[in-house]
Parts: structure tokens; sequence; C-alpha cells
């Protein structure tokens, strides 16, 4: 199999449309950024900016390709029961209000260092119209959704360099706004290296290592169960 097919069409049910609420017109009008599974207790991983200054009642997640199992339909709305950011660096961990299909994620967090020229692919939502609404080609009113789009590039350079822990990612890459808070993924290891940040001028991309922040995400899903069996306990009580 082609590994390069391979870690992309597996990453793809993990993905997430990030909407604000209320929405005014249709699914995927209101898209602020891209999400991604990481739990299947239900914990995505996106970009602080993507959701700063929301508060999560405001926010809406929908995993707009189908996983499996086949009944899995991936337009659901998922209700966000609470957002973490962390401190210092532009990640933030949404839980939601229960798990994800466990099938949903397929590729895992990499540890080890990235490097110079290691092919990734770059799978999220793109804000705008242009690569989605075809009907300047297929017609007024043909078929279309919003969909997750895929790029490929290579790891262009580590920020620092010089034997340090690397703070930054920056890839070669074909990049939307709209694609904050999408896995950056190593094709030939088929595992998750980075979060994208941000891109410059459509064709340059920052990411921040899965490594920096590994810890955080693991705190932050072992206190919020705690608040889960919390809540849980306190409505068996009321009963």
């Amino acid at each position: 199999m082609n590994k390069r097919r391979s870690a992309i069409g597996r990453i793809l049910p993990s993905i997430a449309m990030v909407e604000t609420l209320p929405r005014n017109g249709r699914v995927g009008e209101n898209i602020v950024g891209t999400a991604f599974a990481v739990d299947a207790k239900g914990y995505l991983l996106t970009a602080k900016h993507v959701i700063q200054g929301i508060a999560a009642e405001h926010l809406e997640i929908r995993f707009t390709r189908s996983g499996p199992p086949a009944e899995d339909y991936g337009m659901s709305p998922r209700r966000v029961q609470a957002i973490y950011p962390h401190p210092v660096l532009d990640i933030a961990v949404v839980a939601l209000s229960g798990p994800v299909v466990g099938s949903r994620i397929q590729l895992h967090n990499k540890l080890s260092k990235a490097n110079v020229g290691d092919s990734i692919a770059l799978v999220g939502y793109s804000l705008g119209t242009d690569l989605i609404f075809c009907d300047d080609i297929s017609g007024v009113g043909s078929p279309k959704s919003y969909t997750p789009v895929a790029f490929r590039g290579m790891i262009a350079a580590l920020v620092p360099d010089d034997g340090r822990e690397v703070d930054l990612y920056i890839y070669d890459c074909t990049t939307f706004g709209g694609n904050s808070g999408a896995p950056v993924v190593a094709e030939d290891t088929s595992e998750i290296v980075a979060v994208h940040l941000r891109g410059f001028q459509n064709h340059v991309g920052y990411g921040v290592p899965i490594v920096r922040f590994e810890s955080f995400v693991d705190e932050v899903i072992a206190i919020h169960e705690l608040r889960r069996h919390r809540d849980r306990k306190k409505v068996r009580s009321r009963l």
C-alpha cells in the first residue's frame, strides 16, 4: 500500500471542523478552524487562536467524514463541553460532551523529531469556497459539501536547529485560512508530528511539535475525566 495514501486516508476520519454558534446559514459557513480527535473519550486538539475568546457553549464540532463503522454519520454536530488552552503555546484541548468512535483515531502522536526533508501532509478545512463550491464548473446547484482538504509538502526548517528542543517546524506546503489546528502528518511513518498554527502566503506553514505539549494533553484529559466522574455522581445522587 502507498504510504502517503495510507497516512492521509487514516487521518481523515479524525478531522473535524470548528464552527461558531449561533449559525446564521448553512453548515460550514461559520468555520473558524480545524481540530482533530486524539482520544476516544472525546478529546480533540486545535490551535488556541482558533477558539480564543469563544465560550464552549458557542462552539460546535463536526466530523464531516464518516468514520467506521458506517453508521457513525459524519455530519452530526457535537457539543463542546470545555476548552483547555495551553498557558504558553498556541494549542488548546477541546473536550466534547461524550466519546467519539475509537476507529476515528488511527494515527498516533510521534515523540521523535522530524527532520528537514521529511515528507509531510497537512489535512484540514479551508475557509472560502474556491476548493469546495464548483458551480462554475459543474453548474449552479451542483452537489457539494464541506470536506477536509489534504496537501503534501516537506519539512523545510527546524526552529531552532542547533541541537536544542525544536520549538517550531517550518514546512513547504500549501496552506489556507481555516487550516489552523490541523494535524501535520509524517507520511513515511504515518504519525502525527505537529499541530499546524498558521501559514505565510499560502505556501509556508508553521507547526508546534506534539512532543512540546504531550504531557499537557495527558493532564487535561485526567482532570476533565475527574470532572466528568463528579458530574455523573451528582446526577446519580439526584435520582
